[in-house]
């Protein structure tokens, strides 16, 4: 049954992906949740992390900052401000975002600044999750 879901990850600046694919893993803000082919319809509040998704078996990775997911007729669509393929995050880059977002948080006192700065903290580490769990699958060959 290969590829017997379409997905899309669609952010305001542009199509992100779509393809078919055989399943889709997301976190969303209550819980974890894997699609299949033939699920439910569902919409859900897609969490900041990252969404996985098989293509014949081999797993890929996707960060993506928040969201909704919507799920119907063997299509799962992703709309989220934010989304970058494992293959297009810049670690170093993620890295320094991780560490400024450390840095402000510790310095700032306003509730709203200390949120701002954990939120910032929460999308550098999902790109950073993001772009190990594609360096584990290289490194076994699943490339």
């Amino acid at each position: 049954m290969a590829g017997a879901l379409t997905l899309k990850i669609i952010t305001p600046e542009r199509v992100v992906l779509e393809q078919a694919v055989d399943e889709v893993s997301a976190r969303a803000i209550d819980g974890e949740l894997s699609i299949l082919p033939n699920h439910q319809p569902l919409i859900t509040a897609l969490a900041i992390d990252v969404l996985r998704y098989k293509v014949q078996g081999v797993e890929n990775i996707a960060a993506v900052i928040g969201g909704l997911m919507e799920v119907g007729e063997n299509q799962v669509t992703v709309l989220s401000d934010v989304a970058e393929l494992d293959t297009e995050i810049d670690e170093a880059r993620a890295h320094d975002a991780k560490a400024k977002a450390e840095a402000e948080k510790t310095q700032k006192t306003d509730k709203l600044d200390i949120y701002l700065s954990e939120m910032a903290m929460s999308r550098a580490v999902a790109r950073l999750k993001a772009a190990e769990m594609s360096k584990a699958r290289r490194r076994r060959g699943q490339v």
